[in-house]
This record gives C-alpha cells, sequence and structure tokens, in this order.
C-alpha cells in the first residue's frame, strides 16, 4: 500500500501508487505510524524539486516535515502550493512577480508573504482541502 502523501489538484492527500514530478511539504502531518493526522502544519505550503544537490531523505522520518508529491506544477498550484526559494528559485522568482502583478502588492510584501506563508483563511478561501 502506498503511503499517504500524494495531493491531488483539490489539496486533499491521498495514497497514490503514481510517480510525483515535484515534492513539497506543508510541516509534520504524520505521526509515528507514517499515518498523516492533520492537513497542515505550516503556512508555507511549497513545491520542491525531486533531486537537489544529491540530499536524501528518507519518507516520513519521525519529527521531520512529510514529503508530499504532486502529478505537476498545475496540480501543486491548483493545491495552494508555491514553488520553493531555494530549490526551485528561478520559478519561485517568476511567481513572485506574476503574485506582485496580479494582486498588485508591492515587490518586499509579496516576499514577506511567502517567507510567512499565506494564512489558514486565504488557503480556505480558495478551496476546501481534506484528508482521505
Amino acid at each position: 500500500m502506498p503511503l499517504q502523501n500524494r495531493v491531488n489538484p483539490k489539496g486533499i492527500i491521498e495514497s497514490n501508487s503514481a510517480r510525483g514530478t515535484l515534492m513539497g511539504n506543508r510541516g509534520v502531518l504524520h505521526n509515528a505510524s507514517k499515518e498523516v493526522t492533520r492537513l497542515f502544519k505550516t503556512k508555507a505550503w511549497i513545491t520542491c524539486a525531486l533531486e537537489f544537490k544529491g540530499r536524501q531523505r528518507t519518507l516520513m522520518s519521525p519529527g521531520a516535515y512529510t514529503e508530499l508529491f504532486f502529478l505537476d506544477e498545475v496540480a501543486a498550484f491548483a493545491a495552494g502550493h508555491r514553488p520553493c526559494v531555494e530549490y526551485r528559485r528561478a520559478r519561485y522568482n517568476e511567481f513572485r512577480n506574476a503574485w506582485s502583478v496580479a494582486n498588485n502588492w508591492e515587490k518586499g510584501s509579496v516576499v514577506a508573504t511567502l517567507a510567512n506563508g499565506f494564512s489558514p483563511e486565504f488557503h480556505a478561501s480558495g478551496f476546501q482541502a481534506e484528508i482521505e
């Protein structure tokens, strides 16, 4: 049985054997039995590259963030995630610039918002995600 760590476009975290093209996280969501017990822990929902500087992770390690996987970038955006500033700098910069234009925000306020994450109210206003 695959782990419950695939996020669909509606933001639902599910078990699915499909291989993702992006990894992301919302903080520590799992317990010692590798069961997802919460929807999010952090406000900054990000997507990262599957491979970066040879780093290796053990999925759902105790106390470490829960590795989430997305079919593609469209699914990640639809689920409320944005590119990671470290792992996906070029896409992050494009996203930041597009967000500031679309929302008529100053660059500094966009950077602060993206660094701290959107509020739970913001995430809830766009969609209702649940754990299946």
